[in-house]
């Protein structure tokens, strides 16, 4: 999970930047939240971008658990054809196991 979690990490935070206005904006935001809380605002602004970092992180981390489970899902439907080329096992035939 971490090689998918740290691919969407580098995929979401490329969108991050200050040409970016939906990031400049939320940066802002959260940088005025942290201000009105009581912190500097060299402090606001490190809180800020720790702040979206935890949320690329969360979101990178959704995105790497749908990947798994879609590569988990194509291998069980790989499987099934496999059910119906096993052969039985051979046996008595009366539903009693042979145990070795």
């Amino acid at each position: 999970s971490g090689r998918y979690q740290q691919r969407h990490t580098n995929i979401l935070a490329s969108h991050i930047s200050a040409l970016n206005p939906q990031a400049t904006e939320m940066m802002q935001g959260l940088q005025a939240r942290f201000m009105a809380a009581g912190s500097d605002a060299v402090t606001a602004q490190k809180q800020a971008y720790i702040a979206i970092f935890g949320v690329v992180q969360q979101q990178a981390a959704s995105l790497s658990f749908l990947d798994i489970f879609m590569l988990l899902t194509i291998v069980f439907f790989l499987m099934i054809p496999l059910v119906f080329i096993m052969k039985k096992p051979r046996g008595s035939g009366s539903g009693e196991v042979a145990v070795h």
